[in-house]
């Protein structure tokens, strides 16, 4: 029987190691470093941050400690060690892929070069198969996390589409650090082993799934040893067609999908080796489908956070504002205030600047049933900056432009740089 119990009270053991571990705490800074910068661009454009850089920090933190011990369970469950997963090979790859397109930074990509190179040249000498888990693991712990916080402290933003129009959309960035308890394979020497015979503990004839394969020595053992392995997951999005809750739980149908299908077929690899060319060819493909699904339904869909013929379509509402507290949501259709028509932000501010006891708003809302919903709120006049954050009207600026399907590297930016300059 597989000892569960005592592998997760040793994995629960592990875990403040890792989290006290210097680079873990390198990582967090990091990830406040991107969380401080998002906090200063909504302070710049709406004149406060959205949100509590703590609490998305510590929000952060805990979910990953939380993913970390479910990802470590299930990849020491199966047998995957770092050691053949490649992971010094796949790092520095993932950093030089990186420089060509900042998605190329995921494992998926240098996992599946490593993994092929392997499969073709027999260099690197590494598992495929735990390559493969691997990546599905995380990408399934991925797909959690999105699902549970990927919509949360979405920016959001005007935005240039490829056609030069100006819409109103939402970027959605979410890191987690990840303490992950991974496995080394030794083979020490028998004698080596005696004075470590209480921590060690037994496991059943069929552990690991994914054997090994290596002949032993006279007088050495297979010992497999758990240590600590600081690292990350990064979510990074955009949407213009639907609001930034749709999208994340979207992309997360997405990517669960895909890490079933490569951790199915990595698992399939070990009763039948071929299928390890089919799992190195899923990974990187299959990451770009999920990709290239997400950019086609922006691409091909009407933006919602537009001119809108009945009214202002609210692109956001500033968390903890009047706004807010009122119950004003992201899509909500601002027809008149006051009784005075409202088709743009310039109507929104003239609608807003004279001094009055009391604002009373009429508003349009989609219902569940799919149907338009109009009522009406109140908001005091005595408040100095409402909460609202409209679409642009034509002719607005734009903060940001609509990620490009291309290359932007800056490796490269580089190589295109070059080749203009030849012609």
């Amino acid at each position: 029987m597989f000892p569960m119990g005592k592998i997760i009270i040793t994995i629960l053991m592990l875990i403040p190691q890792a989290v006290l571990h210097p680079i873990f705490w390198v990582i967090i800074a990091i990830i406040a470093g991107q969380y401080s910068r998002t906090a200063r661009v909504e302070a710049s454009i709406y004149g406060r941050p959205g949100g509590s850089l703590v609490s998305r920090l510590l929000t952060s933190i805990l979910l990953g400690v939380v993913a970390g011990f479910i990802a470590s369970l299930i990849l020491i469950f199966i047998g995957v060690t770092i050691t053949r997963a490649g992971v010094s090979f796949i790092l520095p790859l993932a950093v030089f892929l990186m420089l060509i397109d900042r998605r190329f930074l995921c494992f998926s990509y240098a996992g599946g070069l490593v993994a092929l190179s392997s499969l073709i040249f027999g260099w690197p000498e590494v598992g495929v198969t735990d390559i493969m888990i691997l990546i599905a693991v995380l990408h399934l712990i991925e797909s959690l996390l999105i699902r549970i916080t990927g919509s949360h402290g979405a920016l959001p933003l005007y935005m240039e589409t490829q056609e030069g129009c100006v819409v109103g959309g939402f970027i959605l960035q979410k890191f987690w650090p990840i303490p992950i308890i991974g496995m080394m394979l030794l083979i020490p020497h028998v004698s080596e082993m005696e004075g470590l015979a209480n921590g060690l503990i037994t496991m059943p004839d069929w552990w690991p799934l994914i054997k090994p394969g290596i002949m032993l020595s006279d007088g050495r053992e297979l010992l497999f040893a758990m240590f600590v392995l600081p690292a990350a997951l990064g979510y990074g999005d955009f949407t213009l067609t639907e609001n930034p809750k749709e999208r994340s739980s979207r992309t997360a149908v997405d990517l669960l999908i895909f890490s079933v299908v490569l951790l199915g077929l990595a698992l399939l690899s070990i009763p039948f080796p071929w299928v390890q060319w089919l799992a190195a060819i899923c990974s990187p493909l299959g990451h770009e489908v999920v990709i290239a699904l997400g950019r086609r339904r922006e691409t091909t869909r009407r933006p919602i956070f537009s001119v809108n013929p009945r009214g202002l379509v609210l692109l956001d509402v500033i968390p903890d504002s009047p706004a807010d507290k009122a119950g004003f949501m992201s899509r909500d259709i601002i027809v008149s205030i006051n009784g005075q028509p409202v088709k743009n932000p310039g109507d929104l501010k003239i609608a807003l600047d004279p001094y009055v006891p009391w604002y009373y708003i009429e508003v349009e809302r989609l219902g569940s049933d799919g149907k338009e919903k109009r009522f009406s709120k109140s908001l005091s006049g005595t408040e100095k900056n409402i909460g609202f954050i409209p679409s642009p009207a034509p002719g607005d600026s734009a903060h940001v432009k609509v990620p490009a399907a291309s290359l932007e590297g800056p490796l490269a930016r580089w190589f295109r740089g070059m080749r203009a300059s030849r012609r």
